[in-house]
């Protein structure tokens, strides 16, 4: 492949997908926004190439243009992997990231790769010493099941959390990745689970609610871009202390019904 027109281009940035083990996701993943256009790299790297409003910032390797200003430009990327045991998600993407390279080493800098999680899918399985809290929500008023809430587990001790978002069916698996095979008791006793609370939070908005009956179509509709779960987190405050009880246990499914009302 001749690479003379891409040297002379400047990349946007850098997204590293990673699971809920932190492991790199290595099938492929499409990745969808306004003007974007990405390169796979490998071991869950994508070099994103280009995004609406930000073609003079790719348009010559030279020095960058003032405007837009840095992180100023929000891009939404709509990532839909391969593998039916991670979850479609959104993430925003604040670009342009900075250029320098005597900012190499900050955060914010385009030769930093940008980590992204790819939240486990109801269809995900625990491997190792890892737990798999699988999750219903329904609508209390209806009993309609509720796609695209963010449900969040928390340990009582505060050690261990998880989240993931629900499906068309409103079912989450949350997986607790490393869990030991006992925990602390009192009495310098030890305990094979462990005690914690889930919550879980809609938005009216961006939510779905599907009558059992109306799964299948549910199922197979294409919507048009899918739940943020940071967005999610960042808009609603959990309270642990009212969530659902649960215990944990590592190599363990427990099952969980929560009622959602608005």
């Amino acid at each position: 492949m001749l690479s003379a027109d891409l040297l002379d281009r400047r990349a946007l940035a850098l997204v590293r997908l990673v699971d809920a083990w932190g492991r790199p996701v290595v099938g492929p993943v499409a990745i969808e926004g306004p003007g974007v256009r990405v390169a796979a790299k490998g071991e869950g790297r994508f070099a994103i190439l280009t995004a609406a409003g930000l073609e003079a910032y790719t348009a010559q390797f030279t020095l960058p243009p003032a405007k837009p200003a840095i992180a100023s430009v929000p891009v939404a990327l709509d990532l839909t992997p391969a593998d039916r045991a991670l979850a479609p998600r959104r993430f925003e993407l604040r670009l342009p990231r900075d250029p320098a390279p005597a900012h190499a080493a900050q955060a914010a800098s385009l030769f930093q790769s940008v980590e992204i999680e790819l939240l486990p899918s109801s269809r995900a399985a625990p491997s190792g010493s890892a737990c798999a809290l699988r999750v219903t929500v329904r609508r209390k008023d209806d009993q309609r099941l509720v796609e695209n809430a963010l449900v969040r587990g928390r340990s009582d001790n505060g050690l261990f959390a998880a989240r993931a978002l629900t499906d068309a069916r409103g079912e989450a698996c949350l997986i607790f990745p490393a869990l030991p095979l006992a925990f602390t008791g009192q009495g310098a006793n030890v305990e094979p689970d462990l005690a914690a609370r889930v919550v879980a939070h809609a938005d009216p908005v961006t939510a779905r609610f599907h009558a059992a009956s109306d799964l299948a179509a549910a199922s197979a509709a294409r919507t048009s871009g899918h739940a943020d779960p940071d967005s999610l987190g960042a808009a609603f405050t959990p309270d642990f202390a009212s969530g659902a009880a649960v215990r944990l246990a590592a190599g363990r499914q427990p099952s969980l019904l929560i009622e959602w009302e608005e």
